[in-house]
């Protein structure tokens, strides 16, 4: 009777140091899981953009075309009196006879106010494309007092590149986002239908030349 007892006990014994090990074995075991939860950081420790930081995301926002400004090239004024979109009378009133007329047959014309065949008309620096009587302008270049007038706006050989921003903040955003400190891209018309667009061109932060760009 007592082996019968002794094997008893030593059978209890075993079974509850087995029993003991693998609660423990378990309870590691949670611990580990545990420890290998990441933990989110507290919500004192995320802070809101600071303003640059905020600004730095807005300088590389895309702006859509159609947020883009518009300058209505063909009703911008040549020194506040005549549009670049007029007749030959008019513009040699103000500025006098063409440097020169050359006619534009035979070039590689890639965009043009005109499908018929016109003649180029030159005229301080700037470039106009002439069919019989009308004169539509390609290519205004500044000189000493000439001014383009749209609206409240004059741009002058002086303009200055912060002028430029002051008055198109959303086309100057653009072209900054592409790196271009030198030329912005503007709309030529509220039509979303409109292809074309009216360039600034700057050289040493000072307006230059506006062309009146038509794609191919």
């Amino acid at each position: 009777m007592l082996k019968i007892r002794n094997r008893l006990y030593e059978k209890t014994t075993i079974g509850l140091f087995f029993a003991v090990t693998i609660f423990a074995a378990c309870q590691q075991a949670k611990q580990e899981e545990q420890d290998n939860i990441a933990v989110a950081a507290a919500s004192e420790n995320i802070r809101p953009l600071t303003a640059s930081e905020d600004s730095l995301q807005e300088l590389h926002r895309n702006i859509p075309w159609d947020q883009i400004e518009v300058f209505p090239f063909p009703q911008a004024l040549i020194n506040n009196k005549v549009p670049l979109f007029t007749n030959r009378q008019q513009l040699e009133r103000l500025l006098g006879a063409p440097d020169s007329v050359i006619s534009a047959a035979g070039e590689d014309i890639c965009g043009s106010q005109f499908e018929e065949d016109f003649n180029y008309y030159y005229k301080n620096g700037a470039t106009f494309e002439e069919y019989k009587d009308s004169l539509a302008c390609e290519e205004f270049v500044f000189i000493p007092n000439s001014t383009l007038t749209c609206g409240k706006i004059t741009l002058s050989c002086n303009t200055t590149w912060e002028d430029i921003k002051r008055w198109f903040p959303n086309a100057v955003l653009q072209a900054e986002n592409e790196g271009k400190t030198d030329m912005i891209t503007l709309r030529d018309s509220y039509s979303k239908e409109s292809v074309s667009s009216v360039q600034l061109y700057f050289e040493n932060g000072k307006l230059v030349r506006v062309v009146n760009f038509i794609p191919c």
